[in-house]
Protein backbone atom coordinates (compact mmCIF):
# COMPACT_ATOMS: atom_id res chain seq x y z
CA UNK A 1 0.00 0.00 0.00
CA UNK A 2 1.20 3.50 -0.78
CA UNK A 3 0.76 6.13 1.95
CA UNK A 4 -0.64 9.53 1.01
CA UNK A 5 1.56 12.63 1.05
CA UNK A 6 0.36 13.73 4.51
CA UNK A 7 1.36 10.41 6.08
CA UNK A 8 4.68 10.42 4.24
CA UNK A 9 5.36 13.95 5.51
CA UNK A 10 4.50 12.95 9.10
CA UNK A 11 7.02 10.11 9.03
CA UNK A 12 9.50 12.29 7.11
CA UNK A 13 13.11 11.29 7.63
CA UNK A 14 12.10 9.24 10.67
CA UNK A 15 9.57 9.26 13.48
CA UNK A 16 8.99 7.97 16.98
CA UNK A 17 6.31 5.30 16.87
CA UNK A 18 4.56 2.98 19.27
CA UNK A 19 4.90 -0.61 18.04
CA UNK A 20 2.51 -3.29 19.25
CA UNK A 21 3.44 -6.96 18.80
CA UNK A 22 1.73 -10.04 20.23
CA UNK A 23 3.23 -12.05 23.10
CA UNK A 24 2.95 -15.87 23.05
CA UNK A 25 -0.15 -15.69 25.27
CA UNK A 26 -1.83 -13.20 22.88
CA UNK A 27 -1.36 -10.18 25.13
CA UNK A 28 0.05 -6.99 23.58
CA UNK A 29 3.71 -5.98 23.90
CA UNK A 30 4.04 -2.21 23.42
CA UNK A 31 7.34 -0.41 22.79
CA UNK A 32 8.58 2.90 21.47
CA UNK A 33 10.65 2.55 18.28
CA UNK A 34 12.21 4.71 15.60
CA UNK A 35 10.60 4.10 12.23
CA UNK A 36 11.64 4.92 8.67
CA UNK A 37 9.59 4.86 5.50
CA UNK A 38 10.98 3.04 2.48
CA UNK A 39 9.30 2.61 -0.89
CA UNK A 40 9.55 -0.40 -3.16
CA UNK A 41 7.66 -1.45 -6.32
CA UNK A 42 4.90 -3.02 -4.19
CA UNK A 43 4.29 0.13 -2.13
CA UNK A 44 5.58 1.68 1.08
CA UNK A 45 7.01 -0.21 4.05
CA UNK A 46 7.85 0.92 7.55
CA UNK A 47 11.29 -0.19 8.71
CA UNK A 48 12.46 -0.52 12.32
CA UNK A 49 16.04 -1.33 13.40
CA UNK A 50 17.08 -3.40 16.42
CA UNK A 51 20.66 -4.02 17.56
CA UNK A 52 19.67 -7.11 19.58
CA UNK A 53 17.05 -9.83 19.33
CA UNK A 54 14.60 -8.11 21.65
CA UNK A 55 11.21 -9.49 22.65
CA UNK A 56 9.57 -7.55 19.81
CA UNK A 57 11.80 -9.32 17.26
CA UNK A 58 10.93 -12.73 18.71
CA UNK A 59 7.24 -11.80 18.76
CA UNK A 60 7.26 -10.79 15.07
CA UNK A 61 9.02 -14.00 14.10
CA UNK A 62 6.26 -15.98 15.82
CA UNK A 63 3.26 -13.81 14.80
CA UNK A 64 3.76 -11.15 12.10
CA UNK A 65 0.66 -9.07 12.94
CA UNK A 66 1.68 -5.63 14.23
CA UNK A 67 0.19 -2.19 14.83
CA UNK A 68 1.96 1.17 14.98
CA UNK A 69 0.87 4.63 16.04
CA UNK A 70 2.70 7.83 15.18
CA UNK A 71 1.51 10.97 16.98
CA UNK A 72 1.85 14.25 15.13
CA UNK A 73 4.13 16.79 16.82
CA UNK A 74 1.81 19.53 15.55
CA UNK A 75 -0.70 21.16 17.86
CA UNK A 76 -4.06 19.61 18.70
CA UNK A 77 -6.61 19.07 15.98
CA UNK A 78 -10.31 19.84 16.22
CA UNK A 79 -10.81 17.33 19.03
CA UNK A 80 -7.52 15.54 19.64
CA UNK A 81 -3.92 15.60 18.46
CA UNK A 82 -3.61 14.04 14.97
CA UNK A 83 -2.12 10.53 14.83
CA UNK A 84 -1.43 7.94 12.17
CA UNK A 85 -2.43 4.35 12.95
CA UNK A 86 -1.11 1.49 10.82
CA UNK A 87 -1.92 -2.20 10.94
CA UNK A 88 0.54 -4.36 9.09
CA UNK A 89 2.30 -7.63 8.52
CA UNK A 90 5.94 -7.70 9.57
CA UNK A 91 8.99 -9.77 8.77
CA UNK A 92 12.44 -9.79 10.35
CA UNK A 93 15.59 -9.49 8.25
CA UNK A 94 19.04 -10.12 9.74
CA UNK A 95 21.57 -7.28 9.48
CA UNK A 96 21.34 -3.64 8.46
CA UNK A 97 20.43 -2.13 11.82
CA UNK A 98 23.48 0.14 12.39
CA UNK A 99 23.15 1.91 9.04
CA UNK A 100 19.44 2.63 9.53
CA UNK A 101 19.93 3.70 13.15
CA UNK A 102 22.74 6.05 12.14
CA UNK A 103 20.45 7.70 9.57
CA UNK A 104 17.51 7.96 11.99
CA UNK A 105 19.71 9.32 14.79
CA UNK A 106 20.40 12.39 12.66
CA UNK A 107 16.71 13.31 12.93
CA UNK A 108 15.55 11.67 16.15
CA UNK A 109 18.54 12.03 18.50
CA UNK A 110 21.38 14.40 19.17
CA UNK A 111 23.58 14.12 16.04
CA UNK A 112 26.65 14.27 18.32
CA UNK A 113 25.49 11.22 20.31
CA UNK A 114 27.62 8.82 18.21
CA UNK A 115 24.77 6.34 17.93
CA UNK A 116 24.93 3.53 17.20
CA UNK A 117 28.41 2.72 18.54
CA UNK A 118 31.09 1.85 15.97
CA UNK A 119 31.24 -1.76 17.24
CA UNK A 120 27.46 -2.30 17.06
CA UNK A 121 26.37 -5.76 15.91
CA UNK A 122 24.56 -6.10 12.54
CA UNK A 123 21.27 -6.52 14.38
CA UNK A 124 17.89 -6.91 12.69
CA UNK A 125 15.42 -4.94 10.60
CA UNK A 126 11.69 -5.35 10.97
CA UNK A 127 9.96 -4.52 7.70
CA UNK A 128 6.23 -3.82 7.96
CA UNK A 129 3.93 -4.19 4.96
CA UNK A 130 1.12 -1.66 5.44
CA UNK A 131 -2.28 -3.38 5.39
CA UNK A 132 -4.55 -0.67 6.85
CA UNK A 133 -4.22 3.05 7.58
CA UNK A 134 -6.34 5.00 10.06
CA UNK A 135 -6.13 7.48 12.90
CA UNK A 136 -7.08 11.13 13.09
CA UNK A 137 -5.75 13.44 10.39
CA UNK A 138 -5.49 13.79 6.61
CA UNK A 139 -4.07 10.25 6.22
CA UNK A 140 -7.33 8.77 7.55
CA UNK A 141 -9.54 10.49 4.97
Amino acid sequence: MKLNDAARELIGAGADATLVTLNPDGSPHVTLVWVALQSNPDGDELVIAHLAEHKKVRNVRRDPRVALTIVSPEGPGQVMRPYLAINGTARVIEGGAPALLKTLAQTLANPDAQFPPKDAPPGYLTRVRIDKVGGVGPWAA
